[in-house]
């Protein structure tokens, strides 16, 4: 097993969260060195146990790596992308000011929400909600992380499908 292969998911090929936190971290750096805007997206499958329970794991196992596709296509390539938890990710956007880190969330979230998935048990949707994080100038890459991750419970909050940004 390569060493690239030991940091990414199987599943989904987005980063293991540690390999990840360690970019960000680094791109935090940077940024606030640079004095460059970063964006942090937390990216958060709404309703996975229930999708597990009436789908089964193997369909909303595929659909995550879908949402990881996706969102890949969204970002053009814009930042390294890390699964946080089982159906949580996050991106990172060196360079890229909030506001159009919004416009990419609700682009993702807008293409998921049209995007039909099957299942032996019948077809469904897969829906998002994400929180959008800008880097404050000084802020720590623990803090930003955790902001992002409190705006998606926002979003989750206020009625999930939906992007909300701190």
């Amino acid at each position: 097993m390569t060493e690239h292969a030991r940091q990414v998911c199987p599943k989904t090929g987005a980063y293991l969260r540690p390999y990840f936190e360690s970019l960000v971290a680094r791109a935090v750096a940077d940024a606030n060195q640079a004095r460059m805007p970063l964006t942090l997206l937390w990216v958060d499958a709404d309703e996975t146990q229930e999708g597990n329970d009436a789908y089964g794991r193997e369909a909303m196992d595929a659909a995550l790596s879908a949402l990881v596709d996706e969102l890949g296509a969204e970002l053009d390539g814009r930042g390294p992308i890390g699964r946080m938890e089982g159906d949580a990710f996050a991106v990172s956007l060196y360079a890229v000011a909030p506001y159009m880190g919004e416009r990419m969330a609700e682009g993702l979230r807008r293409r998921l929400a049209a995007r039909t998935f099957r299942s032996p048990s019948g077809d469904f949707h897969l829906t998002v909600s994400v929180g959008v994080a800008g880097l404050r100038p000084g802020e720590p890459y623990g803090n930003l992380l955790d902001a992002a991750e409190a705006t998606c419970g926002r979003a989750k909050q206020a009625g999930r499908d939906r992007v909300v940004t701190r």
